[in-house]
């Protein structure tokens, strides 16, 4: 915990805002020992409900920073051991990548905020990134690849393990790393977090590079929806 509370404060310190849900390192709920991990990995995945978004959004994205390689290999295990007999898992995961509001309309406009703070700017945060992110994280446990908790390195793993669809994937680790450096742009331009974009102070050639770069996300989720055999309404 002393160790948490420093890592903490130090990431805040640099720009990264505290989870508004208490997700942790220095928060005593996620605190535990190897044995009690176990459980509650086995008790997210085998009985999936309110909680996955936590799941999808959080506690599959791990690397060890001190210790027992150990620690990781038995977490691991224990994933893939029951999420790939667990297909319910796998809906859950699936739904929530499809959830996320659409970047674009229907006539290929930017989807921006009709109201509030962030009124008429494009969250780029929720509306692109996100869905890369959990659409990585959704085919790399379904496809069983371990060691690689990265969403970019995901996607181009994702593309020598799946050759069927390697240009979907290699089209999104693009385009994950496009929208990064968008938001990277915007938080240091305005020392923000960078997450909502005024697509108006972007140039032309900005607008359409931003545009293009969410091109693939339609691709991977109607792939989402063929392979796991989902729809919005599932």
């Amino acid at each position: 915990l002393h160790l948490a509370k420093k890592s903490v404060e130090t990431l805040e310190k640099v720009g990264y805002e505290l989870c508004p849900h208490g997700h942790l390192a220095s928060n005593m709920n996620w605190c535990k020992s190897l044995t009690d991990w176990v459980k509650q990995y086995e008790n997210w995945i085998n009985t999936p409900g309110d909680k996955s978004n936590e799941i999808s959004n959080i506690f599959f994205d791990y690397e060890i920073a001190i210790g027992d390689p150990k620690i990781v290999e038995v977490i691991t295990d224990t994933i893939f051991k029951n999420a790939l007999k667990n297909k319910l898992f796998f809906d859950y995961l699936g739904n929530d990548a499809l959830r996320k509001p659409a970047p674009l309309s229907f006539f290929k406009k930017f989807n921006i905020e009709e109201e509030g703070i962030y009124k008429d700017k494009f969250d780029i945060k929720n509306r692109a990134i996100m869905p890369l992110i959990d659409g990585a994280r959704l085919f790399t446990i379904s496809n069983s690849i371990r060691g690689i908790n990265n969403t970019y390195l995901r996607f181009k793993q994702l593309a020598i393990s799946d050759s069927k669809h390697s240009e979907i994937f290699l089209n999104c680790a693009e385009a994950f790393l496009i929208l990064s450096k968008f938001r990277t742009l915007e938080g240091l331009k305005d020392d923000t977090n960078g997450q909502y974009i005024n697509i108006d102070e972007l140039s032309k050639v900005d607008r359409e590079h931003l545009k293009n770069a969410l091109v693939p996300m339609r691709e991977l989720e109607d792939l989402i929806k063929d392979t796991f055999q989902l729809t919005h309404f599932s």
